[in-house]
């Protein structure tokens, strides 16, 4: 096992359908209403670097992007996915600490909702 956590890119494009079918599963599975993503939006966060992916080998296994609203007066995150197989890990606080780090640099001024409680 050889995991990888880092802010996704236009490099990590490829798994954008993938993470969007793992959100889908996840709604289901807990039923719940997560929103649904076209893979474009999340290929486009990843593109201006807004999201944090982790991966295991070359298979996504954790996501989450960032959202802002009001001109980037604010900024949650979003779309916090994990791989089933890879559940009450750990993996979870890493890629949030990671994210809310990703948060401060990208928009310093701008209010985060969704911090390290």
């Amino acid at each position: 096992m050889s995991i990888k956590i880092e802010v996704a890119n236009s490099t990590h494009k490829c798994y954008a359908k993938t993470i969007c079918k793992m959100m889908e599963e996840a709604a289901k599975i807990r039923g719940t209403g997560i929103a649904k993503r076209k893979p474009a939006y999340l290929e486009e966060k990843m593109a201006q670097e807004q999201a944090i992916i982790a991966l295991n080998d070359n298979e996504v296994i954790r996501f989450s992007y960032i959202e802002s609203w009001e001109e980037q007066k604010y900024v949650a995150h979003s779309g916090l996915i994990v791989h089933p197989n890879f559940r009450k890990t750990g993996l979870a606080k890493a890629i949030t600490e990671a994210i809310f780090e990703l948060s401060k640099k990208k928009f310093p001024t701008s209010t985060i909702f969704g911090g390290l409680g």
